[in-house]
C-alpha cells in the first residue's frame, strides 16, 4: 500500500455541520475535481465519514497513531483503491469500525454498514493519478493538524457561516460529539444554542489559527454569506486557490439560501454578552484571512 505523504495536492472542505458546505462540494466537481464515489445527497465523503466519525473517539481523544491509520487509508482508497491491498489489521480495524454501524450496530454517524463495502472494495478512480481530486466532509476541520502534516500539499477551504445563526440550527451532531476535543465542558442542562455558539467559537477559531499558522498559501476561509452575496467574485477566488482556469460559470441555481438572519427570530439573551462578542468578531476576522491565499 503507498505511503500517503507521496499523493500530493487534494483539496478538503470543511466546517460545522450546516454551514454551507456542500455548495462548495459541488463547485469542486464543477471545476473537474474527483471528490468520491460513495457521497450522500449533500455531497459528504462518506469514506471519510466511516474513518473518522468514530463512535470511540466521542468519548475520548484519539490517539496520533489511530488518525494517521485514518488518513492513511483514506488515501489509499481515494487514489489508488483498497481492494485486494488491505493489511490484516486494517481489514480487522474497518470490519470493527463497519459492526458499529446501522444496521448492524447502533452508531449513527451518517455513514452506514455499506458504505464500508464500497471502501474496501475501492478501485483507483477514473483517470487515476491525472485527474485532480479532493473531498468534502464537515468533520474535515476536526483532524486539520493530522490531515496537513501526513498529506504532503494539502490545501483546505474552511466554511464559517454567522455564528448566531449557526446556533440555532438543528444540526447538531459536532457540538454533541466532538466538544470534549476543545476542552468544551457538557453541560446536559446548558440550552443547546449556548453550547452551539461555544464550539461554533473553540472549533472556528482552532481551524482559522492553525490555517494562518501552518498552511499559508493552501489554506481559504469563506463566509458562507458573503458567497450567497456574490457568487460569481468568490468563485473567481477558489478557482485562483485551486489553481484552475477561471472560464466557468458558478452553477446555476446552486446558492439557494433559506436561513440567513434565522437568529434575528430568537431571543439572543440566552448568550453571555463576552460570547456574543468573540462570536462577532471572530466571524468579522475572516477578512484578514485573504492574504493566506498567497501566502504573504
Amino acid at each position: 500500500m503507498p505511503n500517503s505523504t507521496t499523493i500530493t495536492s487534494p483539496i478538503a472542505i470543511g466546517g460545522l455541520g450546516g454551514s454551507g458546505t456542500r455548495v462548495f462540494a459541488a463547485l469542486l466537481q464543477h471545476a473537474g475535481y474527483y471528490i468520491g464515489d460513495t457521497l450522500n445527497p449533500p455531497l459528504d465523503n462518506l469514506w471519510f465519514t466511516v474513518l473518522f466519525k468514530r463512535a470511540e473517539w466521542t468519548q475520548r481523544r484519539p490517539k496520533a497513531a489511530e488518525i494517521a491509520d485514518s488518513v492513511r487509508l483514506f488515501v489509499c482508497a481515494m487514489t489508488t483503491g483498497l481492494s485486494g491491498e488491505l493489511a490484516a489489521n486494517d481489514r480487522l480495524m474497518i470490519t470493527r469500525l463497519q459492526n458499529d454501524l446501522l444496521p448492524r450496530g447502533s452508531w449513527r454517524c451518517g455513514a452506514q454498514a455499506p458504505h464500508v463495502d464500497a471502501l474496501i472494495a475501492s478501485n483507483q478512480p477514473p483517470d487515476g493519478a491525472a485527474r485532480p481530486w479532493g473531498w468534502k466532509e464537515p468533520n474535515t476541520h476536526v483532524f486539520l493538524r493530522e490531515l496537513d502534516q501526513q498529506i504532503s500539499k494539502l490545501r483546505y477551504i474552511h466554511i464559517v457561516r454567522d455564528g448566531l445563526d449557526m446556533a440555532f440550527t438543528r444540526n447538531t451532531w459536532q457540538v454533541h460529539h466532538w466538544s470534549h476535543l476543545y476542552d468544551l465542558p457538557r453541560d446536559p442542562s446548558a440550552p443547546m444554542p449556548l453550547c452551539q455558539l461555544r464550539y461554533w467559537v473553540a472549533a472556528n477559531r482552532a481551524a482559522l489559527a492553525y490555517g494562518a499558522r501552518h498552511m499559508p498559501g493552501r489554506f481559504l476561509a469563506l463566509r458562507y454569506e458573503d458567497f450567497c452575496v456574490d457568487p460569481a467574485s468568490h468563485w473567481a477566488r477558489i478557482q485562483h486557490f485551486l489553481d484552475t482556469p477561471s472560464t466557468r460559470p458558478v452553477p446555476a441555481d446552486l446558492v439557494q439560501p433559506t436561513t440567513i438572519g434565522r437568529s434575528r427570530k430568537h431571543d439572543l439573551s440566552v448568550f453571555p454578552p463576552e460570547l456574543l462578542d468573540e462570536a462577532r468578531a471572530l466571524y468579522s476576522s475572516i477578512d484578514n484571512c485573504n492574504e493566506l491565499e498567497t501566502g504573504q
